[in-house]
């Protein structure tokens, strides 16, 4: 080893102890997979497999769900989160006394167009207290609905 290589493994090294340990995660990550024809029923079921809802979402809770709504699509062509998934992890987030559950995505096409024909605005109208269809805010990347 030369001179220049000691030096570069020494710094290198000196670095890397420096890192603080806070910055890996402590265990490992947990992947689950859910397969079936109901998509409700396959979400809780990811869900509950992760060690439930209440792991993740506490009382009074302000939520953000962000699913995958980048394109102007149909659920049909399979391009963005299925309106279904949304509406069920939105329930469950409401159910465990999440306060208020926000849903967006900062879309590659027109926001409303793209929230619109993905299903996800309509699926989660009537999930409000009121009954009413959430409003589209001014710039409509993001849905607010308030808990039951």
């Amino acid at each position: 080893m030369n001179r220049r290589d000691f030096l570069k493994l020494a710094a290198s090294s000196l670095l890397i102890s420096q890192i603080p340990q806070g910055l890996f995660a402590k265990e490992p990550s947990l992947v689950v997979v859910s397969e079936g024809p109901d998509y409700a029923a396959i979400t809780r079921k990811a869900i509950a497999s992760l060690g439930g809802i209440q792991k993740f979402v506490k009382q009074g809770d302000t939520v953000v769900v962000k699913p995958n709504i980048g394109w102007d699509r149909k659920p049909e062509y399979a391009a963005t989160t299925h309106p279904v998934v949304v509406k069920t992890i939105v329930e469950e987030c409401l159910k465990a006394g999440a306060k208020k559950v926000k849903v967006f995505d900062n879309p590659c096409n027109d926001p409303r167009r793209s929230y619109e024909n993905s299903g996800i605005a309509s699926i989660l109208k009537g999930i409000t207290p009121s009954g009413k269809p959430p409003a589209l805010p001014g710039d409509p990347k993001s849905l607010t609905f308030s808990g039951l």
